[in-house]
């Protein structure tokens, strides 16, 4: 495997993931918004934190940041092994 294709590869992994971060944060944020759902106490206590919110904007920014950086990455590498670089 060259060292494109295996750039290509991670670059393809990084923004499955960070592809998935950005929906995790909003599924938690938009379950943390009804923390009486919670039958269990310290899921029920940690959604209730002031801290909960900025943790979650927080992981969704570097989701949506890394999204960007890797897909660009990836359209970059993309181009380059189409013009044969």
């Amino acid at each position: 495997m060259t060292e494109t294709h295996t750039r290509l590869l991670a670059e393809i992994f990084a923004c499955i993931f960070f592809g998935y971060s950005i929906v995790n944060s909003l599924i938690f944020f938009q379950r943390g918004r009804r923390p009486e759902n919670y039958s269990s106490k310290k899921i029920g206590d940690f959604v209730r934190s002031p801290r909960y919110g900025q943790t979650v904007w927080l992981s969704g920014v570097v989701g949506v940041i890394g999204f960007a950086v890797a897909s660009w990455m990836l359209v970059a590498t993309v181009l380059q092994m189409l013009h044969g670089g």
